[in-house]
């Protein structure tokens, strides 16, 4: 319920706004950045993981909220990620985040590296 709370007033603000499909997630427009991590969650879009993360870091806690509750879609996971935390609990689960981007991203490599091994015939 606290959550709905939360984002009720910042889904008011997003109606009163310019265009939320406009400018995606380096938008100065948090409405368009909700737009976009909604809509690459929607889609499954497993690419826009980093973006999503990176999104973590808003100063706009509905983004936050959003962003978190679009990578639970995506991977399962919140890694302890509490969009309404104080900001040093914030800053250690963002780490968590970005070490799985990483991971992700070198594990994602390494498969397209061996599957791109010609074979002798």
């Amino acid at each position: 319920m606290r959550n709905v709370c939360c984002l009720l007033p910042a889904m008011m603000l997003v109606a009163c706004g310019p265009s939320a499909i406009d400018g995606g997630f380096d938008s100065a427009n948090p409405a368009a950045r909700m737009y976009a991590i909604e809509h690459a969650a929607r889609q499954g879009d497993t690419s826009a993981i980093k973006q999503i993360v990176e999104q973590l870091d808003s100063d706009d806690p509905a983004v936050r909220f959003i962003a978190i509750g679009a990578l639970k879609r995506l991977t399962g996971e919140t890694l302890g990620y509490d969009h309404a935390a104080p900001l040093e609990q914030r800053e250690l689960a963002i780490k968590r985040w970005e070490k799985f981007v990483e991971t992700r991203s070198s594990q994602r490599s390494i498969h397209s590296s061996s599957s791109g091994v010609a074979s002798d015939g």
